[in-house]
């Protein structure tokens, strides 16, 4: 097991040897205020050039004159979500630490969020970096109040827009005092202020928002069969009013904040648990501490971490392994993976080369397998467009499947053989790649099979798929091109589709 304590030693994934190439991904080291008040600043533009064009500009459309001069830098922000997805397969690809970057894909899809949501598209990359990444190996706990902190989570799952019932903003009890000081000292002003306090009403939140509530008990703690009921999830929904973030000014947005005047400070009961009225922040808190160590959470999060390292029907011995180390040592994701690994269903004949890789797992084993090495351009990450599983684009809030069947079909299996075909035969835009170090191109055909049988597959070719690629062989002379075919069909083949 000296591989598992290796990897488990990990203190976060970033591997130091990854740095250089990190470098070329400025996404990595943006501010989310800088990325926020940038969007802000974009779409206030769009409005103000919209305005002024009328509609005669937008009937003959934009005039070559007067070209918006911010079109680059919209352009250069349009790219920071492909220049995000790009850094994640080339850490997934290159990284040491496998572990850990696999870690960091489980997480993030365990508390999904949804790149192209409004405001996300700037507060991802922070959410991807300095929420999940830093915590994929640490406590369930912390890792569950950090997302619920987020502003992305936050704006994803509409917590932004949950208020008390007549909770009233702070901006609007401030305009009413200066109605009547208004009314006072210049007749007509109250009605310049009446149009302004219209504006601000219609852009406020009005009530209770269930979503994030309702996503926090079914996917992110307890899970859809874990004992609790629509009024519990109202319930906690009134613990989370209150929790957004800070003014958009300033790129306030990406900020945590807890807004008092929206708090709904009466009694609440969650799951039995009482609430006593007059509670402020800390109750959300608590709450997450209550459903991260609530059995359902343990059960329901140790038999997904299982259905994803060991197989789609998590084994019970495995779950089981998982919640006594989870219950040992207080939610420690290291604990729980040791105990997965050195469970006997993880080694079982059931469980090994049996359950079928992402499209994310298959384009990352590939590139390791073959030594294929990314550039820093979104290409590779496009190829995951074809596959159905482009990372961070997952509008729902449950995050991509993990089973067999919701990856294995025709087409897909089609897409994958062609992915395959096109990197052994070295045409796979934005890779490089160099077989001669790897597969001599001077074999004779069964010594060319057999040696990627080994070093592709570990041994695993099966008499059917050797049939295959040997027919296809036959009237194959040119030594590069029968081996890149080689390659491609070990690759596209079945037993490569298997973790």
């Amino acid at each position: 097991m000296l591989w598992l304590e290796t990897q488990l030693a990990v203190t976060r994934p970033g591997d130091p040897a990854l740095a250089e190439r990190e470098r070329a991904f400025p996404v990595l080291r943006a501010s989310s205020e800088d990325l926020v008040r940038e969007l802000t600043e974009m779409r206030q533009a769009r409005a103000t050039r919209r305005a002024q064009s009328g509609d005669s500009g937008a009937r003959m459309g934009p005039d070559p004159r007067t070209r918006n001069p911010d079109a680059s830098d919209r352009r250069a922000f349009r790219l920071l979500g492909p220049q995000l997805q790009q850094a994640t397969l080339v850490r997934a690809v290159e990284a040491e630490d496998q572990l850990a970057e696999v870690m960091a894909d489980f997480w993030f899809n365990h508390f999904n969020v949804y790149q192209n949501k409004g405001l996300d598209r700037a507060l991802l990359p922070a959410y991807v970096e300095k929420t999940i990444r830093p915590r994929s190996l640490g406590r369930f706990e912390d890792l569950l109040i950090a997302t619920a902190k987020s502003p992305a989570m936050l704006f994803y799952l509409d917590n932004v827009q949950s208020v008390a019932p007549g909770a009233t903003p702070p901006q609007l009890e401030r305009l009413e005092r200066l109605r009547g000081r208004a009314a006072r000292v210049r007749p007509g002003g109250p009605q310049r202020m009446d149009s302004l306090r219209q504006a601000i009403e219609r852009r406020r939140p009005t009530g209770l928002n269930e979503n994030y509530a309702r996503e926090l008990l079914e996917l992110h703690t307890l899970g859809v069969d874990g004992g609790y009921t629509q009024q519990d999830v109202t319930e906690v929904a009134r613990v989370f009013t209150g929790w957004g973030v800070g003014a958009p000014r300033d790129g306030g947005t990406a900020r945590f904040q807890y807004h008092e005047w929206a708090h709904d400070r009466g009694g609440k009961t969650v799951l039995g648990s009482a609430f006593p009225p007059g509670g402020e922040e800390e109750e959300g808190v608590r709450l997450l501490r209550l459903l991260a160590g609530h059995p359902s959470t343990i059960h329901f999060v140790s038999g997904k971490l299982c259905a994803r390292l060991v197989s789609d029907v998590p084994p019970d011995g495995c779950v089981d392994a998982a919640v006594a180390a989870w219950r040992r040592s207080d939610g420690n994701i290291r604990e729980i993976l040791r105990a997965i690994v050195r469970s006997p269903e993880f080694w079982s004949s059931g469980a090994m080369g049996t359950k079928v890789k992402t499209p994310v797992e298959f384009v990352v084993s590939a590139m390791r397998a073959v030594g294929g090495v990314p550039d820093s351009t979104p290409r590779l990450a496009m190829q995951l467009v074809g596959l159905g599983q482009p990372l961070y684009l997952q509008s729902a809030p449950m995050g991509y499947p993990e089973t067999q069947e919701d990856w294995v079909n025709s087409g897909a299996l089609l897409a994958r053989m062609n992915f395959a075909m096109a990197l052994a035969s070295g045409r796979l835009p934005g890779v490089t790649l160099d077989l001669d170090g790897l597969i001599s191109a001077d074999l004779d055909r069964e010594s060319l099979i057999e040696t990627v049988d080994r070093v592709i597959l570990n041994g695993r070719m099966r008499p059917s798929t050797r049939a295959v690629i040997a027919k296809e062989l036959a009237d194959i002379t040119d030594p590069m091109q029968a081996r890149a075919l080689v390659v491609g069909l070990a690759i596209g083949g079945p037993e490569f589709q298997k973790q």
